[in-house]
């Protein structure tokens, strides 16, 4: 490399970030970013069990960190704390009645139990078992108490979902990144809407999104309408833009360009809306889903149960979209 390219070279990269920046694509996998945390667990020689935690940068034991075998069930053992990513993290973990033993985490307080997070009791001693991992939101203000609780919460949240978050965007137009797990964590629900601006059974719906965000935005509705490009030239974000003007879209487009969230729900239409929010076996779980045009006072009814089951009160807020008026 010559002299002039190794000077230029910053240059060239300034410029190449600066028409990322100015076009809203993220250069990372994900706007929000994350990171994963699994328990480990093994049975020892004595009966004892050993567990920690498992991160990207390594495994990590607190200093308490056995059960003993002579424990009695359904009590819960938690762990001297552990500093993970800024967040106060304990392993708890309890003896079942069947000697099965169920582990989990304690962030900020609050208890995160991955789903099936079961270590059997014909476990080979010296083998170490891992959870399924728990997502965690990475702290933007280290010093927030309120932003480390409700990140807990939403850790929580995510941990025993039944529906996906959102994963694998590039980007995110209008409003700031959030997350499913983050807005139910704030006593919102949430509607996801498939789409992209070259699909004109879309166009058609897009009125009466806008109009239930409008309606329902103050009341704890968040819509999220995923980009999800069909063609090529849907993916530049500037047309995008101009579609979010053209459409008076005020909710916020994350850009699923690699279709991660769309097969996350294993989605194959345009458009296609999933209702997300408390459910009997979850927190976050799919409430609805409806694929195409139509049944636009269905949906809504729908939205209203949701917002209702989370302790919104809509007593004066009228139902049905004009779109004549």
């Amino acid at each position: 490399m010559t002299r002039t390219w190794r000077l230029a070279l910053p240059t060239v990269l300034a410029a190449v970030l600066c028409a990322a920046f100015l076009h809203g694509v993220a250069w990372a996998a994900d706007p929000v970013p994350t990171f994963s945390v699994e328990v480990r667990a093994r049975l020892l020689d004595s009966g004892r069990i050993e567990f920690g935690v498992q991160t990207a940068q390594g495994g990590r034991f607190p200093t308490a960190r056995f059960l003993r075998a002579s424990i009695e069930h359904d009590n819960w053992i938690v762990s001297s704390p552990i500093d993970i990513n800024g967040f106060e993290t304990r392993v708890i973990a309890r003896r079942l009645g069947d000697g099965r033993t169920e582990f989990g985490l304690r962030l900020e307080g609050v208890s995160v139990m991955p789903r099936r997070s079961i270590l059997s009791a014909a476990a080979k001693p010296g083998s170490w078992y891992r959870s399924r991992a728990v997502v965690v939101e990475q702290l933007q203000n280290p010093h927030s108490a309120d932003e480390h609780r409700l990140l807990a919460r939403a850790a929580a949240i995510r941990a025993e979902a039944t529906t996906p978050d959102l994963t694998g965007l590039v980007g995110w137009l209008n409003g700031e990144p959030t997350t499913i797990a983050r807005e139910l964590a704030k006593g919102n629900v949430v509607l996801i809407d498939f789409w992209t601006f070259g699909c004109y059974n879309c166009q058609n719906t897009l009125p009466y999104l806008t109009a239930w965000d409008e309606r329902y935005r103050e009341h704890g509705l968040v819509i999220l309408g995923v980009h999800r490009p069909e063609f090529a030239y849907e993916e530049d974000p500037e047309r995008i833009r101009a579609a979010i003007a053209q459409y008076g879209i005020e909710y916020s487009v994350p850009l699923d360009n690699d279709a991660r969230t769309w097969r996350a729900y294993r989605n194959r239409w345009w458009p296609a809306k999933y209702l997300i929010g408390p459910t009997a076996d979850a927190v976050m779980g799919l409430r609805y889903r409806h694929i195409g045009e139509g049944r636009y006072l269905r949906t809504e009814r729908e939205i209203r149960a949701a917002l209702q089951s989370v302790g919104r009160d809509l007593s004066g807020v009228p139902i049905g979209v004009d779109l004549e008026g």
